[in-house]
């Protein structure tokens, strides 16, 4: 499923580095909320769920019940085990589930993963009840201007560019009877600063899909514009934003 071997090594890495801190998700907790209506006791499955960062967000902001599904072993330690959070080895195209057993479904940076994504649609549709959504959190080609990583490391939007894009993903959602809900840009917010991220950007790199394709002197020549823009004293909020896909 993954463009990346998640090993242990890389999940550590992602808890590490790529968790952005709960504060800083409060934009995409009430983008959620408009879209979802969650009540408590709903069940929602979280599919490549990683580290499990958003299936705990979701357990805590809406008292919802989660379904983590995630191919990698190495991730699956990773995600807390909680009484409202069950754990499945699976992934998109086949999901350890019961049909009709979920009120909705959540996509976090996954659908580049997905071989087929028409496959992933069809099985997504038989775990969802009538009506529920399908909340995918992306970075979609022609749609990058908001992704902090490609404003110091511009090389890595060759990569986002062969991702699914918005009509490729509706496309593919139509054939299992969805239709596009909603799209919009949702911000989150980071607590560190560009130093700080300077300081982890090398574990930052073992960890991201798009920064592996970088050729050594991309990356050195990325670090050094963070560099530059420390010194200059850029104290400026760090974010970043991702687009929300809701289908129906």
């Amino acid at each position: 499923m993954a463009r990346i071997a998640y090993d242990e090594q890389t999940a550590a890495a992602f808890k590490a580095v790529r968790e952005i801190p709960r504060d800083g998700l409060s934009e995409w907790r009430e983008a959620v909320r408009r879209h979802l209506r969650p009540l408590p006791g709903m069940t929602l499955v979280d599919i490549g769920a990683g580290t499990g960062q958003f299936a705990a967000a979701f357990s805590h902001w809406f008292d919802l019940n989660v379904l983590a599904v995630e191919p990698s072993a190495a991730m699956r330690e990773q995600i807390p085990r909680t009484p409202a959070i069950e754990v499945f080895e699976g992934d998109a195209r086949a999901l350890p589930l019961p049909d009709d057993s979920a009120d909705a479904a959540w996509l976090s940076l996954v659908i580049h993963h997905v071989p087929d994504l028409r496959v992933a649609a069809r099985e997504i549709r038989r775990v969802l009840r009538a009506g529920a959504p399908v909340l995918i959190r992306q970075g979609f080609p022609g749609r990058l201007d908001g992704i902090e990583l490609i404003r110091w490391f511009p090389e890595t939007a060759r990569v986002v560019e062969t991702y699914p894009s918005v009509t490729d993903t509706c496309r593919a959602f139509a054939g299992a009877g969805f239709h596009q809900d909603a799209l919009e840009q949702v911000r989150e917010n980071y607590s560190t600063s560009l130093e700080d991220f300077l300081g982890e950007v090398d574990t930052f790199r073992d960890a991201d899909t798009t920064m592996r394709t970088l050729t050594d002197d991309e990356f050195l020549r990325g670090k050094e514009r963070l560099r530059h823009a420390v010194l200059q004293a850029n104290r400026e909020p760090r974010s970043n934003s991702l687009d929300l896909l809701v289908l129906r």
